[in-house]
């Protein structure tokens, strides 16, 4: 990300300044401790001596200045997760965000990039309900508790995230359709599990799968839409 790689650029250079200003440093005061001549011809002449002090000074100076710009990076590397956080993110549930989707658009942009690539969509069917009966608040909570479940599974997968609403998407790599029905098999075991500890407020899930080369498409897009279709029975 931008960002990062600015941070990463910006520590790297002022490491390199400061081992710089280091090294001119001790050079320069193990030379006067060293050289007994040299001393007495500074302290001898005045106006080499002013102009000694004046080095001495801006070292120091510029050494506290670099420190400066360290607590600066550290406050910027903060602000840059925090961003990075609120950016790719979903605020309520903490998981990837449609822009970290964007982001894995991007990793597959061509055909040969997409060999092997499935797609996994669900949402919450009983989400309307459980907003209208019991407030949107419950609602949320069944997201949140869904989304526990749903990036539990995300070591088996590329990806997991939210696609905005009530749409949730897995990106599979090394995919076949016995590995991504068995994907969704285990999603499907573990909200059993959850649901018989929630009965009054189960959660419910639809879900739709595509492979890319059953499908044949050539760009992440189609194969996200293709699956998109058939969740919402689209043809």
């Amino acid at each position: 990300m931008p960002e990062q790689k600015f941070v990463k650029n910006f520590r790297t250079a002022k490491i390199i300044q400061l081992c710089l200003l280091a090294v001119i440093e001790i050079i320069f005061s193990v030379t006067l401790i060293m050289d007994s001549r040299l001393r007495r011809m500074i302290y001898a002449d005045r106006t080499l001596f002013i102009l000694c002090a004046i080095i001495w000074v801006l070292m120091i100076f510029g050494f506290i200045c670099l420190l400066n710009d360290f607590f600066k990076l550290r406050a910027l590397a903060v602000g840059s997760h925090a961003l990075t956080q609120t950016a790719y993110l979903d605020s309520l549930t903490s998981i990837p965000n449609r822009h970290s989707l964007d982001a894995v658009f991007r990793t597959y942009t061509s055909k040969k990039s997409m060999q092997h690539i499935g797609c996994a969509m669900f949402t919450i069917s009983n989400l309307k309900r459980v907003n209208e009966t019991e407030g949107y608040q419950a609602g949320d909570r069944l997201i949140q508790d869904f989304c526990s479940i749903f990036e539990a599974l995300g070591d088996s997968a590329g990806f997991v995230g939210r696609n905005g609403g009530n749409e949730f998407v897995a990106v599979l790599s090394d995919c076949s359709r016995k590995s991504i029905e068995g994907f969704i098999s285990e999603l499907e075991s573990k909200i059993s599990l959850y649901n018989t500890e929630h009965e009054k407020m189960p959660i419910k899930i639809r879900s739709a799968y595509t492979l890319a080369e059953e499908e044949q498409v050539q760009a992440f897009t189609q194969l996200l839409t293709a699956t998109y279709n058939k969740l919402y029975h689209i043809f």
